[in-house]
């Protein structure tokens, strides 16, 4: 029989730590930055309402399920909206009982939408299935490179080789670094990501503006184990920063996490030259997946060579509390593809 015990994660020992990473090693998912214990941690500074589900099965503990209370009735993902994969560490072929875990976690509804579809049980409570795309660089960048060409378009690097060209003759010789401790570049970066988020969606939604989210990041950037470490790549051209990325990596998976370029310099395309370079650098390194994050867009398209399925919904008691939340969802949905949801987005920008 289960039990569950929630815990702090100051209450995460060598023992239990030694444990979790254990459990890591059931899935492929789970070699993701996102279930290392580190990142909880790090999450746990940041926002102190951070728990841990404890799960055990006659009496031998067989995994952990962060969670973060946002309130006496409601939890969600550790880390919230940064977080790209979600839920329990614990082998996949373990039925887990959510309803009680729900009890367990002493809440009534728990939302999530990065979550591995390979939990069947959480599955069977969602609503929206989704993906993560993935560069498999397992065999390296040659074998990598024959898998995309039987894929799709074969000219996805000879265009980003043309662009390096015509960069390097407007701007300066190409310098790319795949492993930077530059903490000047790190804040150029989350300077260049604010302005983006603020050009594109508005300043309300720049997370960099947010105290928590910064201070995570910056813990994160601080990590150089090589079981969990902020990894910051940039690309030179000349003497300036024309695009950087920073992400996690967990051994032999990096997460691809916050990408930006300069806008200045967008004809050449160079943040896909960043990523051809991370792609074509990643063996040397001792890195052989590159996650992309859930999204359909176009960059992650072209690169990807396979994927990781995620689903998004909500375990909730009394059920009604996720119907309701479903019928509030599929109404928003079908609004915005009215016309009448047409108009109100045309109203709202003048």
């Amino acid at each position: 029989m289960m039990k569950f015990s929630q815990i702090s994660v100051d209450e995460i020992d060598v023992v239990l730590e030694r444990v979790w990473l254990h459990q890591r090693n059931l899935s492929p998912v789970f070699q993701s930055p996102y279930y290392h214990p580190a990142y909880t941690r790090i999450m746990a500074v940041a926002q102190p309402d951070v728990r841990v589900l404890v799960i055990e099965d006659h009496n031998q503990i067989i995994g952990f399920f962060p969670f973060q209370r946002k309130n006496a009735l409601v939890a969600g993902p550790v880390g919230g909206s940064l977080t790209d994969y979600q839920g329990p560490v614990c082998s996949p072929g373990m039925t887990l009982p959510v309803l009680e875990m729900l009890r367990a976690a002493q809440v009534h509804y728990m939302g999530f939408n990065h979550m591995p579809a390979e939990r069947r049980e959480f599955a069977a409570f969602s609503w929206e299935q989704s993906r993560s795309l993935t560069l498999n660089l397992a065999g390296g960048f040659d074998a990598y490179m024959q898998t995309l060409t039987q894929l799709r378009d074969a000219s996805l690097f000879k265009k980003t080789e043309t662009n390096q060209r015509k960069l390097t003759k407007k701007a300066g010789p190409l310098r790319f670094v795949m492993e930077s401790r530059s903490r000047d570049d790190f804040l150029a970066l989350l300077k260049g990501k604010s302005a983006q988020f603020i050009k594109t969606v508005g300043a309300k939604h720049d997370i960099f503006a947010v105290p928590w989210i910064r201070d995570a990041v910056n813990n994160i950037f601080e990590q150089t184990s090589p079981e969990f470490s902020g990894m910051l790549s940039t690309l030179y051209a000349g003497d300036h920063l024309v695009a950087a990325h920073f992400g996690m990596r967990s051994g032999q998976v990096l997460h691809y996490w916050f990408p930006w370029y300069d806008t200045d310099y967008a004809e050449f395309s160079p943040g896909l030259i960043l990523l051809a370079a991370c792609a074509r650098e990643a063996q040397q390194h001792g890195i052989t997946l590159i996650d992309l994050g859930r999204g359909e867009q176009a960059y992650k398209q072209r690169f990807a060579t396979d994927f990781i399925p995620l689903c998004e919904g909500a375990i909730a008691a009394p059920h009604l509390i996720r119907d309701v939340q479903m019928c509030y969802r599929s109404l928003r949905q079908n609004l915005k593809q009215s016309a009448a949801g047409k108009l109100i987005r045309q109203w709202k920008q003048h």
